[in-house]
């Protein structure tokens, strides 16, 4: 019991930060006595189906009707949102005979990543909001007569990748290099990755999606996790 609650309390630190949103409420954003109710309510956000009473939606409308006065009547606020917001969009152009289901004609993609591979090989990784993809794209490359053009390879982005391959290390007994959604790489080992899943595949399905959300963050997260692992195995 002492190992779940100590599990819940890493998983839970976490799970958000709202400190900069927090100095916003303080400085006249919303109600500083709301913060705590702002919270929770920006929590459920994150749920599959939310549901709000009628005080937490009036709170939210407040919020968001004071959040739209201040990027629309302060000019400069106005031009730095609109250029964040460009940078983000992903251009969707469709034809008049295309169907509701059709793949966009048009995808805007921001690179997230360069690795260089072996024969001075690079790689570049791109990923598009819209799809939600990854794209790795080969780039700089000597050209030859008989070669075709560079065809993209298209990676599905995974929230618990990193999870996935700590079992399949575990199953493969072999130690492997794991990517993070920052885009720093680490190679794990068979016994630090037998720990991880051992306390991954111990835990309820909710408790497993927060764990394998926390590992895939960054090398930093996936060490807090073995430290929490270790020490419980050792107990």
């Amino acid at each position: 019991m002492k190992s779940l609650q100590e599990l819940r309390a890493l998983v839970e630190e976490e799970k958000s930060d709202y400190s900069k949103f927090d100095m916003l409420v303080r400085a006249g954003l919303a109600n500083k006595a709301q913060l705590a109710r702002l919270h929770r309510i920006l929590d459920k956000m994150t749920e599959e189906r939310p549901q709000f009473s009628t005080a937490d939606r009036e709170i939210m409308r407040n919020l968001f009707n004071r959040m739209v006065d201040i990027i629309t009547n302060n000019k400069q606020i106005f031009l730095r949102t609109r250029q964040a917001v460009r940078e983000e969009e992903t251009i969707v152009e469709t034809g008049a005979l295309e169907g509701a289901d059709d793949p966009p004609f048009v995808l805007v993609l921001k690179r997230k990543a360069i690795r260089l591979y072996p024969g001075k090989t690079k790689i570049a990784l791109y990923y598009n909001q819209k799809l939600d993809k990854y794209f790795s794209i080969p780039y700089d490359l000597p050209r030859r007569e008989d070669d075709s053009p560079v065809q993209a390879e298209q990676v599905e982005l995974q929230e618990n990748n990193v999870m996935d391959h700590l079992h399949k290390i575990v199953q493969g007994k072999q130690a492997q290099t794991v990517k993070f959604a920052n885009g720093q790489t680490r190679k794990v080992d068979h016994y630090t990755a037998s720990a991880i899943t051992q306390v991954h595949n111990a835990i309820n399905d909710e408790n497993k999606k927060r764990l394998a959300n926390m590992v895939h963050k960054s090398p930093e997260h996936l060490q807090k996790v073995s430290d929490f692992a270790f020490k419980r195995a050792a107990k």
